[in-house]
C-alpha cells in the first residue's frame, strides 16, 4: 500500500508546487557535478556511521529500521519507476522548490531550516526515527545545495543519487 500512496500523493504534491511556485533549472556545470557527487556520497556516508552507532548503541531502534525498510523497499518496475520520476522529484520540487520558496522573506539559512523541520515533520508517520534524522540532515543539505547553486537540477540529482545508492546498488539494510 505504501508504493501506491506515496506516488499519487507525490504526484498532487507536484502538481500544486508546479502550477504555483518557480523552480530555476540551469546547465550543469562541472561545479555542479561535484556538487551532486560529493553530497551525495557525503549523505551515504553519514548514514552508514548512523547505522553502525545505531546498530551498538540501541539495537532496539535498528530492527524497527529493518521493518520500515521492508516497506519501502523498491522492488517491483513500477516501484523504481515511481521513485527516481515522481518520489525523488516530487519530494525535492516540493520541499526545496515550492515550501522553501515560501520562506524567501527570511535569512537563508532560516529558509533552509524551516523548510528541512517541515520536510522532517512530513517523515514523523513514519514511524523511523532514522528516516526523521535521514530528513533533517538531507533536507539541510539538498535546500542549502540549492540556495548554493540556484539549479534545482543540483538537490535533484543528488537526491536520487544518494536514494539510488541506500536503496539499489548499495544498500545498508
Amino acid at each position: 500500500m505504501f508504493w501506491p500512496v506515496f506516488t499519487v500523493t507525490l504526484s498532487i504534491l507536484i502538481f500544486i508546487s508546479i502550477t504555483t511556485g518557480t523552480l530555476v533549472f540551469k546547465k550543469i556545470t562541472m561545479k555542479d557535478t561535484a556538487y551532486i557527487i560529493i553530497s551525495a556520497l557525503l549523505l551515504y556516508g553519514l548514514s552508514y556511521v548512523g547505522i553502525q552507532l545505531i546498530q551498538w548503541l540501541a539495537p532496539s531502534i535498528f530492527a524497527n529500521m529493518e521493518d520500515f525498510y521492508d516497506i519501502v523497499q523498491p522492488v517491483k518496475a513500477w516501484h523504481f519507476l515511481s521513485l527516481v520520476l515522481i518520489v525523488i522529484p516530487g519530494e525535492e520540487i516540493y520541499w526545496r522548490g515550492y515550501v522553501q520558496q515560501q520562506f524567501k522573506y527570511y535569512k537563508k539559512g532560516d529558509t533552509i531550516i524551516l523548510a528541512t523541520l517541515l520536510y522532517a515533520v512530513a517523515h514523523l508517520y513514519s514511524g523511523a526515527p532514522l528516516l526523521i534524522v535521514a530528513a533533517l540532515v538531507g533536507g539541510i543539505v539538498w535546500g542549502w545545495i540549492y540556495e548554493k547553486r540556484n539549479n534545482f537540477w543540483v538537490p535533484l540529482l543528488s537526491h536520487i543519487l544518494f536514494d539510488l545508492l541506500i536503496l539499489i546498488f548499495i544498500p545498508l539494510l
